[in-house]
């Protein structure tokens, strides 16, 4: 619920959010605490930012922050889904027109934090998540547990998020949907359209496991 003093800040970053288009920007230069960082100059010369392309411009780019990170400077490597793990994911990844080939897992990464549209808004587009996406690679804090069935809800989650990535067309069209999501939802996680729809399809998967032999939820 939004507070009464918080409501002249989401006044505020509304009308902010509401013109022009960021181009060029590495993601650093997105943080307002800089005045030197080109957002803030764009923002005080007047040049309004729109949320949808705050979020089509900025996903691509911490895309490549989080596998650079991962990839080059921690030398983590991307893994497929595990025989076990296609076992029990297979007949949802079939629902919702997804190949478990294209699928990639980095275990035990570092994921991104704290990366805020502005500094008056009281809430991160990352934060300390048990997992992010980008494209068909997921990466988990957690690491590679084998037999998991809590590692096997949370990839339903996670997954759900590819499917909306292989539906939207690229990274950059997801993080416009999911920025503005944000906005929908009034600045909350959980009213999110696009986490709604991913907690939904992790619900459904977690009652679907544990009514399978062999499993018990209670």
């Amino acid at each position: 619920m939004i507070r009464m003093r918080d409501i002249p800040a989401y006044a505020l970053l509304l009308i902010m959010l509401t013109a022009s288009i960021a181009i060029g920007l590495d993601w650093r230069d997105l943080d307002l605490g800089d005045e030197n960082s080109p957002l803030r100059k764009r923002l005080d010369s007047g040049q309004l930012l729109d949320a949808g392309e705050w979020g089509a411009t900025t996903f691509p780019l911490l895309a490549k922050e989080i596998w650079d990170i991962n990839i080059h400077q921690r030398g983590k490597l991307p893994y497929p889904l595990s025989p076990y793990q296609k076992k029990w994911l297979g007949p949802w990844l079939k629902r919702w027109g997804l190949s478990a080939d294209t699928i990639q897992i980095v275990y035990s990464a570092d994921l991104l934090s704290n990366h805020k549209i502005l500094d008056i808004w009281p809430m991160a587009i990352m934060d300390e998540f048990a997992g992010q996406t980008f494209g068909n690679i997921i990466y988990l804090r957690q690491s590679y547990k084998e037999k998991d069935g809590n590692l096997l809800v949370l990839l339903s989650h996670e997954i759900y998020h590819v499917k909306q990535y292989t539906e939207l067309g690229s990274v950059a069209e997801f993080g416009r949907q999911y920025v503005k999501g944000y906005i929908a939802g009034l600045f909350r996680y959980d009213k999110n359209p696009m986490e709604v729809a991913a907690y939904d399809a992790e619900d459904k998967f977690r009652a679907w496991l544990c009514q399978q032999e062999g499993w018990s939820c209670k």
